[in-house]
């Protein structure tokens, strides 16, 4: 299955999504703080990532950011009990693929995996073709 990272600074939440993932057959690994899951993902380059919205040494859009530039495949979720409109916009346009906010049933947060995870790594780039018309010269 998938190696997928989770980035939860409280510890029973971190605990419940692990056991989550990993009944589905993933491979987690579990950060409390969004530094070393940074660093986690910097060197790794898991294909997903779970991401608390508010982590205590970090803002996790902000984490966000910086991972994806790091690890462009990763794919992420962000996971928060922050609802607000603004932050899920943000979030998206950062490139995470689905936000889950707490509390969760556990098979919103195992669908909201299974999604991202069936979402194609590279999307492909767009088609940039220049059109070239040559115009031969008229006689005079």
């Amino acid at each position: 299955m998938a190696n997928i990272i989770v980035i939860e600074d409280h510890q029973p939440v971190l605990k419940l999504i692990s056991t989550l993932c990993q009944s589905d057959g993933h491979d987690v690994m579990a950060f409390d703080n969004g530094r070393a899951g940074l660093e986690a993902i910097r060197e790794m380059t898991p294909e997903l990532a779970l991401v608390d919205r508010r982590l205590g040494d970090i803002d996790g859009l902000d984490m966000i950011r910086e991972a994806r530039e790091a690890s462009p495949a990763t794919r992420f979720v962000m996971v928060s009990a922050c609802s607000e409109t603004r932050d899920i916009v943000t979030a998206v346009r950062r490139g995470v693929c689905d936000y889950v906010t707490k509390p969760f049933e556990p098979e919103e947060l195992k669908s909201a995996v299974s999604r991202a995870l069936s979402e194609p790594v590279d999307p492909p780039p767009a088609s940039r073709q220049k059109l070239i018309i040559l115009c031969p010269k008229k006689a005079a």
